[in-house]
């Protein structure tokens, strides 16, 4: 019997109706048309991340990318890992659904060894109904794109995949 291998989960989340807050899903389209490993899987989990609870469990790692009020000038990117998400919930809001990131991160939590989780979170410009980004996001989605593939290739090359 053949063990099936880990794969490092890349989802995009957010509500492509409103702008700038379904960046995470626009990041996960636009990394689909690079060339990634099969080891690496993107899925478009838009505002449904809990149904993809069982997935995000059984990877290796996981790389969530979200809209985050975390009050920066538009278009900040911030890097934490998924207990510092926990964590700041606590404090004060950062996502702007954070509640289904936060309580998806808690259950993953009560695993006994939960695969390592980073978010990647973007301060959005605008909210307002439109389905593509604010133009300030949309001239940053270079820089977006580069710190989800540094993260992809980091957890790559910390769990000793073949990048081919």
């Amino acid at each position: 019997m053949t063990t099936r291998e880990k794969k490092i989960l890349v989802c995009g989340i957010g509500n492509t109706l409103l702008q700038d807050e379904g960046v995470g899903v626009h990041v996960v389209r636009e990394l689909k048309r690079s060339s990634l490993p099969p080891s690496v899987e993107l899925i478009e989990a838009g505002t449904m991340l809990l149904d993809f609870l069982f997935q995000m469990q059984e990877a290796r790692q996981v790389i969530l990318i979200d809209a985050m009020k975390a009050d920066g000038p538009p278009g900040s990117i911030y890097l934490l890992d998924g207990q510092q998400l926990i964590e700041a919930q606590a404090d004060h809001p950062l996502s702007l659904h954070q509640v289904d990131a936060v309580q998806v991160l808690r259950i993953m939590a009560l695993e006994k060894d939960p695969p390592p989780c980073q978010v990647i979170g973007i301060e959005p410009a605008s909210l307002d109904w439109g389905l593509e980004l604010s133009e300030i996001i949309q001239g940053k989605m270079p820089e977006i794109l580069q710190a989800a593939q540094d993260l992809i290739q980091s957890a790559l090359s910390i769990k000793g995949v073949n990048n081919s």
